[in-house]
């Protein structure tokens, strides 16, 4: 972009938008403008230097124009020591100065300074402003820089300079000080003009008195300011607390109002002051004033506490219902043992710390973001600062310069927050009322427990976890850690919590407490959480050494969920209190209750585990009615499967519910998993062995057929991902043998061995002859089939589970219909597993869901004022997700489609900015995205108005030159040269007005591009879309399209709303910028062609001629800029990322949920969605499988979260005969249909070994088995072949086999020739 070389100062600006997470072309443009911006600045600085260079040349060297080093060097003031005798008349002139400064004229003291600063930029003289009066030589350096020449004994020159700038000094003083005090606490507002002005009378008084005076003077004017803000949130207490609640209650009131002041304080010190240095006057003026009123109000409270605490104790009264009862006196010294805390105090004074603790934090991020000096860490405090609070009260008192000599000095780079030392003559009492709070509390919680249990309650009494959390909202938020949904246990025991409650409570105190003089608390704290540990532990093992004699299984996965709940609250706490950055307060909590939580845990786990796989062995599935293989009458007439299966699933179902219920999800599904991989070991082995008599030959099919049944069920449940339900990973394999555990891989691999029991045991003889004894026909030696098909699926479900599905993978809708299932199989929110399925297939599943709602069907039906909001609700959560997804970023208007169609979404944006007419609510969020990428021009606008106000007022002071009396300008040393210049008159303020006006538009459409690229693809995408379905504003939107069609109009907008302009820029607007502020909107609107009601004003016609003139066609230009990157970045992103919407790899799909997960509520949306789709499962169900049974079905968004989870919950009178929601028919179980042609030759290849071991188990095997001819002669075939060598092997006895299973381990009980070769 090229600017002309008379229009210097409408350079662009470098720190306004960044963009997101974009595409390529937004990140090359955005460098691009950098890059140009940069060079703009450069140039504009250079010509501005070369002007300077021309008039100090012309006018002091004569000959050449000094370079820019030199022009550098007259700024520095050190090197102004060349002095030249001046006029002698210099007295008169001061004395001129000090009689009319002694008059009563309005202004005089602007007058006065308006006039020095005027004879020392054009007379080039430098006014003295040392502190002392023996210094008082005014110079500035080179030859034709004029001084003060003074002779040696003449000290009335140096007391009358004195007298002028003393009375200058209390006249600006003034000001600061109304400027300082004039914002009450709680003043919604900072005035930018306040802060222009404020940074003008300090330049002012740097002008008269050295930068370390003043800032010394100004520190104590701000010390006392902040004192007073103390002083008044101590006496303010909305609720009449007193002792240290009140102050507790005084210092959260405090919090925001010194804030708010530091903010402004922050703005106006770093324009005058290096940042190091306005460290030092912070620590002074705000934080020293903080710990000074907070060691104060401590010692009286320590004085008042001290005298009523005595009395109590003294008194010995009994403990209060509201638990403000008094510690008992603590062993110390005589001279300490004057009082004890009692836990009432003790929280309040955790509050206090916390709320300390809080706006330590938030100074140290302010502070950081502001002088790019990070202070974010823990710095170390340095003591001996304020160690004597009082005398640095008296030091201040007056406003004079505290510890002035350390403050301004650039090695004062430390934030130094010392209010900890407030709290040192507490920390013996305190010591001691932690530790007998605490062990107060986990006694009573223990004894409670223990007198419910001797009751007769031998269930454990559980409560969720989200019950236990603390009231004060400080330590919610700051210090209630929560770990991940899917690591964390959903309940734990009562007493548990409450005594973790207890704990989290006061961590806030034991981590404030890091210095020295107060590690008896952190250490106190951290003894007697050590002993609530232990004694929680110890009580969680008695309880579980009661299962099973006197307590029920339930108790297990309670327990084992507390013990979870206590070890994750330990190593939070570890956390907390490992403080790196301070050597001496390395007190953290030790790591042994940390260790025996773990080994509890563990032992806990296999506790369950080895307790319900007893079970299933030893007790369920043993059943000696249905495993009588030799009886020759039939189980049951042949109509039902055995009851120990139908228990075992039972049983299983009933487990499943008690883990979900209260673990942790992954650990849930793992305990699930490993319980059903031990079981079906069982059931392989039984099987494997089983010689059953003809009429019970058919029970082993429907033993088997129902056992699939089962785990086909149960497979949803303990798996990840829909592969690991179809297909076996050959890395599970490898993981098994590492040692890991992979139980959907053993689960099919143990399945696939009972459907080989199955085919070989019971399929019709005449089958098994054909297909195994071609097998042996073809090739003698048998070949090994590859193990990783999985076959079970495809025989038990085919419609399902096709044999392409098997082998290549769920593919479509089928795919959709298997994640929702897993999704909601889960014990939990899967977010991965969630993300992917509302991603698939052009996110099908959300568009389902709206083209079965109120928003697509017109139902006569009324509906809820609740469900109409879950609606919106729901609107905004799928458009807060789907934004945010810049790797996909068709995602957002597919996933609304059927919706934006249905209610005509695509007019609304094109009146975007319109906030009058009521729109959608999807509307809504459109227009907050657009608007807070505007928003970040509009502030620079205003401050950019403010600052230009500014100037014009303050320039407003060279006027009061004319009002100079003539007695003063005729004192004016004639040497000097000096003339007052000519006044310039209204067309000089219009010239300025349009010069500012069109730097303003060049500022808005130079940064209009970053505005477009800060918005995420997502939405650029839906306006590209939009901008098809409005043919009819064709015309309007040819030149810019939709989108910056939309964000000028917002832009606009916000110029008009002046109240709404305020409150996003929280600068206070006066008349003179609310019209420059509507001429610039008038301006806006010109340049996008919009007719205005009337003529436009004739500034506006000006602005922008004289703009075309400066650059012709460059609007165009910035517009074409930005219109590019709303539409080629699209298909940029879809180009160069390959098919990552259709291909969403698990990598992908991670990416893109850290990037959900660190959007504000990104986790929150999640939820909301996940629930909806859990109350509409049917619905959902039936229309992924085609079903057109409930057409009338329509989506109801107002679903709890207890309602949604409510589905999932076990009915043991159900749950008895069903599978799922389904009812198990014990006659299709036994009359299933198996395909023995297609399923009998998948297995020719199998082990000669496991063949014959099978095989010689079929009824018809056996010698006395009854069989016609034909069969016979199969039978004998059979035997000739495989049965060569083993002629005489009598096969073994069935009826024992199922007696005494052998304890063999998972990969000795996986392969079935292993097993049945014994």
């Amino acid at each position: 972009m090229e600017w002309p070389g008379e229009f210097p100062k409408d350079h662009a600006f470098v720190e306004l938008l960044i963009p997101g997470v974009s595409s390529d072309m937004d990140f090359e443009q955005f460098l691009k403008d950098t890059e140009e911006k940069l060079s703009l600045n450069a140039s504009s600085i250079e010509q501005h230097l070369k002007e300077l260079q021309a008039k100090l040349g012309d006018s002091r060297t004569g000959d050449r124009p000094p370079s820019p080093t030199e022009v550098l060097q007259w700024f520095n003031m050190r090197a102004q020591n060349t002095l030249k005798p001046l006029s002698t008349d210099l007295l008169d002139f001061f004395r001129a100065l000090q009689q009319y400064l002694k008059s009563e004229e309005e202004g005089k003291e602007e007058v006065t300074l308006q006039l020095l600063l005027n004879l020392s930029a054009q007379c080039g003289v430098r006014f003295p402003c040392s502190s002392s009066s023996s210094s008082l030589h005014p110079n500035l350096p080179g030859s034709s820089v004029h001084t003060i020449h003074m002779v040696k004994d003449d000290s009335s020159l140096e007391e009358a300079w004195d007298a002028v700038r003393l009375q200058l000094r209390r006249f600006l003083v003034a000001r600061l000080s109304y400027y300082t005090s004039g914002h009450p606490p709680g003043s919604p507002q900072i005035s930018t003009l306040t802060i222009l002005e404020r940074v003008h009378y300090l330049q002012q008084l740097f002008f008269l008195y050295p930068e370390c005076e003043v800032l010394t003077d100004y520190q104590g004017l701000k010390q006392q300011y902040v004192l007073s803000i103390l002083h008044s949130s101590m006496s303010s207490s909305p609720g009449g607390e007193t002792g240290f609640d009140r102050v507790a209650m005084g210092f959260c009131n405090m919090v925001q109002h010194v804030t708010r002041a530091l903010t402004e304080e922050l703005q106006v010190l770093l324009r005058v002051a290096e940042p190091q240095v306005v460290l030092g006057l912070l620590n002074v003026a705000y934080f020293g004033a903080v710990t000074q009123e907070l060691t104060s109000q401590m010692e009286r409270e320590f004085e008042t506490a001290q005298r009523d605490n005595t009395a109590l104790s003294s008194k010995i009264k009994k403990y209060s219902a509201r638990s403000r009862a008094t510690v008992a006196p603590m062993e110390l010294p005589l001279k300490s043992r004057s009082f004890s805390l009692t836990s009432h105090q003790l929280r309040a004074l955790t509050q206090l710390a916390c709320v300390l603790l809080g706006f330590e934090r938030d100074v140290r991020e302010l502070i950081t973001n502001s002088t790019f000096i990070n202070c974010t860490g823990d710095t170390p405090t340095l003591k001996g600062i304020l160690k004597k609070p009082k005398e640095d009260s008296s030091s201040t008192t007056d406003g004079k310069k505290p510890t002035a000599d350390k403050l301004h000095t650039p090695e004062a780079q430390t934030l130094e927050f010392n209010w900890r030392s407030a709290f040192s003559r507490l920390v013996p009492h305190m010591e001691h009322c932690v530790k007998v709070v605490l062990d107060d509390v986990c006694a009573k919680n223990l004894q409670q427990e223990e007198a419910l249990h001797s009751s007769g309650h031998t269930l454990v009494t559980l409560s969720l976890i989200a019950d236990f959390s603390v009231s004060n909202k400080h330590l919610k938020e700051d210090f209630f850690y929560k770990d991940s949904e899917r690591d964390a246990p959903k309940m734990t025991a009562k007493f548990c919590g409450a005594i973790l409650t207890e704990l989290d409570a006061l961590l806030p105190l034991a981590v404030a407490c890091r210095d020295i003089s107060l590690l008896g608390v952190r250490s106190s704290f951290v003894e007697a959480c050590s002993r609530a540990a232990f004694a929680m532990l110890g009580r969680l093992q008695e309880r579980a050494l009661e299962v099973p004699s006197s307590a029920p299984l339930k108790n297990l996965p309670a327990l084992l969920a507390s013990c979870i709940y206590v070890q994750q609250r330990l190593e939070h706490y570890n956390v907390m209190l490992k403080d790196s950055s301070t050597a001496s307060a390395k007190i953290s909590l030790t790591l042994l209750p940390i260790q025996r939580c773990h080994e509890i845990v563990e032992a806990l786990r296999q506790q369950l585990t080895s307790y319900c796989i007893q079970v299933c062995l030893t007790c369920i599935l043993q059943d000696a009615e249905s495993h009588d293989w030799a009886d020759p009458k039939p189980f049951y007439e042949g109509e039902r499967c055995s009851f120990s299966l139908q228990m075992w699933f039972y049983f299983l179902c009933g487990l499943r519910s008690d883990l979900w219920a209260v673990l942790p999800s992954e650990l849930a599904k793992d305990v699930l998993g490993y319980v059903l991989a031990e079981t079906l070991q069982l059931l392989v082995r039984r099987y494997s062995r089983v010689r059953a008599s003809y009429k019970r030959h058919l029970q082993i099919r429907c033993d088997i057929t129902a056992v699939l049944l089962y785990v086909e069920h149960l497979m949803w449940s303990v798996s990840e991902t829909a592969e690991d339900v179809i297909l076996i990973n050959p890395s599970s394999e490898i993981t098994i043998i590492g040692g890991g555990s992979d139980w959907p891989y053993q689960i099919h691999s143990l399945c696939d061995q009972l459907l080989t029991v199955l085919l070989v045991v019971t399929a019709p003889i005449s089958f098994v002859h054909r297909t195994f004894m071609n097998s042996a026909s073809k090739d003698s030696a048998p070949r090994q089939l590859e193990r990783p098909v999985v076959r079970w699926l495809n025989a038990i479900n085919p419609d399902l589970f096709t044999e392409q599905v098997i082998r290549d993978g769920v593919m479509g809708e089928a795919a959709l219909a298997c994640q929702l299932k897993l999704l909601t199989s889960d014990p939990g929110c899967s977010p991965k597993l969630l993300l992917g399925m509302l991603l698939h297939e052009d996110c099908h599943l959300p568009r389902i869901l709206l083209e079965n709602s109120y928003f697509c069907q017109e139902t006569d039906s009324e509906m809820s004022t609740e469900n109409y909001k879950a609606g919106d609700d729901f609107i905004v959560a799928l458009f807060n997700l789907f934004s945010c997804l810049n790797n996909v970023p068709k995602a957002l208007t597919q996933a609304l489609q059927p919706y934006l169609e249905k209610a005509h979404i695509w007019k609304y944006l094109y009146t975007l900015a319109d906030t009058t007419q009521k729109a959608p609510v999807v509307i809504d969020c459109i227009r907050t995205l657009v608007t807070k990428s505007t928003n970040s021009i509009l502030v620079h606008l205003v401050s950019l108005a403010l600052a230009w106000q500014s100037t014009e007022e303050c320039s407003k002071a060279a006027l009061f030159k004319r009002k100079v009396p003539e007695s003063v300008l005729a004192k004016i040393p004639k040497d000097w040269n000096y003339g007052a210049p000519d006044g310039r008159g209204k067309d000089t303020t219009s010239k300025t007005v349009i010069s500012l006006a069109i730097q303003a538009l060049s500022f808005i459409f130079t940064n209009l591009p970053l505005a477009v690229a800060s918005l995420p693809l997502s939405i650029r995408f839906l306006f590209q879309m939009a901008e098809k379905h409005l043919s009819q504003h064709a015309r309007q939107l040819r030149s810019m399209g939709l989108l910056l069609w939309a964000l000028l109009g917002c832009l606009i907008q916000g110029l008009e709303d002046l109240d709404a302009l305020e409150k996003i820029s929280g600068l206070a607007l006066d008349c003179g910028a609310k019209d420059y502020l509507s001429l610039l909107r008038e301006c806006l609107q010109a340049a996008m062609s919009i007719q205005h009601k009337g003529i436009p004003k004739p500034t506006v016609q000006k602005v922008l001629q004289a703009l075309e003139e400066k650059r012709p066609k460059w609007i165009n230009m910035q517009l074409q800029k930005a219109r590019k990157l709303c539409a080629e970045s699209i298909f940029e992103q879809g180009t160069d990322r390959g098919a990552a919407a259709a291909e969403l790899t698990e990598q992908k799909i991670g990416l893109m949920l850290l990037e959900v997960c660190h959007k504000a509520g990104g986790c929150v949306y999640l939820r909301q969605i996940y629930h909806i789709i859990q109350g509409n499962e049917e619905l959902l169900m039936s229309k992924l499988n085609g079903s057109r049974d409930s057409p009338d079905l329509s989506v109801n968004f107002d679903v709890s979260p207890e309602s949604a989870n409510h589905t999932a919950c076990f009915n043991p009178l159900l749950q008895f005969d069903h599978i799922g929601k389904k009812r198990l028919d014990q006659s299709e179980v036994v009359d299933w249909t198996w395909d023995w042609p297609r399923l009998l030759p998948a297995y020719e290849g199998m082990s000669q070994v496991t063949f014959r071991s099978l095989v010689a188990n079929r009824w018809d095997m056996q010698e006395d088995a009854e069989l016609e001819d034909g069969e016979r002669a199969m039978v004998e075939e059979l035997q000739k072949v495989f049965f060569v060598c083993c002629c005489g092997a009598g096969p073994q006895d069935a009826s024992r086999t199922d007696e005494t299973p052998t304890n063999q381990t998972q990969g000795e009980a996986q392969p079935c020739d292993k097993s049945t070769a014994q």
